[in-house]
């Protein structure tokens, strides 16, 4: 017997890790770290970075950030979701990007492992998925909201450019002309499709300005994209507006399009001006002082992602697979940065949309809000 306990805490002593690993709960940031929408990851990942660093801890065990790039790619995103599993997470954070997060969720779904995206907005990523949640939106209503908007404004002719190798992007038009529909006297005079990685839209935008629109509307997976189609829209001669959804709260949509984007709407989760709960101040000061910056909407949804799951944790008292699920399917007003989190039945959040512009000096500022 001495030998034996005396061969364990040998075996302890030169392999540290492995009591470690007991007093260790991983979770998984599942992410695009590479590829089209890599910024978008990188957003996210600051966020999530961030929140482990001011609450390292659950249950009495320190937090450890497990991280899976996606890539950017369906494919990848189904190898980079199992190797999470393998890796033995609890459960997962992310991804940006709708399409992503839907590929990764068939692997969570099957390995029993509760996952929780910042601000993948399309529908299906929760549908019949009993292993996935959101603290964002959804498209139905974002883009019912965008269509009111148009209508507000009085945007009757309306272009579309829709990048048609993103879901989100797809789905949040079809939400769009769902309700545009049911307005007389407004409708989308032309509907341009081009794939991410297209950079010349001189073509479409010919076609697009043939019309004579009010607004065009652009639905892609991340800002760059919008940038170049404002950009080169304005250097053939538009003067009209532009308007889109929450990808297009990012940075490179000014540093790309600089003046071209002075003006533009879009939807967002989240705006650092409208103080939601008193969270607010502890995640921006922090965020300020770490990364001596303004952050982005995707940043501080993934803050209070993790801080959702850190407390689904808590509540369930375990990181068993399922416990932790249901408590995460349960969140009630809980206070995060962004907002208070309230899950519906179909684990989705419950929570307003915010409309910000783009100033002459590049900052964004807060426009309207509308509660669902």
């Amino acid at each position: 017997m001495k030998k034996m306990t005396a061969l364990l805490l040998s075996a302890a002593l030169l392999c540290p890790t492995l009591a470690l690993a007991e007093d260790t709960v991983k979770i998984g940031i599942f992410e695009p770290m590479t590829g089209a929408t890599a910024a978008g990851g990188s957003m996210e990942k600051e966020g999530f970075d961030l929140a482990n660093e001011l609450y390292p801890d659950v249950l009495g065990q320190k937090i450890e950030l497990v991280y899976g790039d996606n890539k950017s790619d369906r494919a990848e995103a189904t190898l980079a979701a199992q190797s999470l599993v393998d890796k033995g997470v609890v459960a997962v954070l992310g991804s940006y990007g709708s399409g992503l997060s839907m590929a990764g969720g068939e692997v969570f779904a099957e390995s029993e492992i509760p996952a929780l995206t910042a601000t993948a907005t399309n529908p299906t990523v929760t549908l019949d998925c009993e292993w996935y949640a959101r603290i964002c939106f959804i498209d139905p209503f974002q883009g019912t909201m965008l269509a009111r908007y148009a209508v507000k404004n009085d945007y009757k002719k309306i272009a579309i450019m829709r990048e048609k190798d993103s879901e989100y992007a797809v789905g949040l038009v079809k939400y769009f002309q769902d309700e545009i529909a049911t307005h007389d006297g407004f409708e989308v005079v032309e509907l341009c499709d081009f794939m991410n990685k297209d950079e010349d839209f001189s073509a479409l935008l010919g076609a697009v300005l043939a019309q004579s629109p009010d607004v065009i509307f652009t639905s892609v997976s991340y800002a760059d994209k919008a940038a170049q189609i404002m950009k080169q829209a304005r250097a053939l001669g538009y003067e009209g507006a532009f308007f889109g959804g929450d990808t297009l709260d990012a940075p490179e949509l000014y540093s790309i399009a600089g003046d071209a984007a002075v003006g533009s709407v879009f939807t967002t989760f989240y705006d650092a001006a409208q103080p939601a709960t008193e969270k607010t101040s502890e995640f921006l000061d922090a965020y300020r002082a770490k990364y001596g910056k303004e952050p982005a909407a995707p940043t501080v949804m993934a803050y209070d992602a993790y801080l959702t799951m850190r407390n689904a944790i808590e509540t369930a008292g375990t990181t068993d697979a399922e416990a932790v699920r249901d408590a995460l399917f349960a969140t009630d007003g809980f206070v995060g940065a962004a907002g208070t989190i309230t899950l519906d039945e179909n684990h989705d959040a419950v929570r307003p949309v915010v409309f910000k512009v783009v100033e002459a000096d590049g900052s964004t500022v807060f426009k309207d809000m509308i509660e669902p």
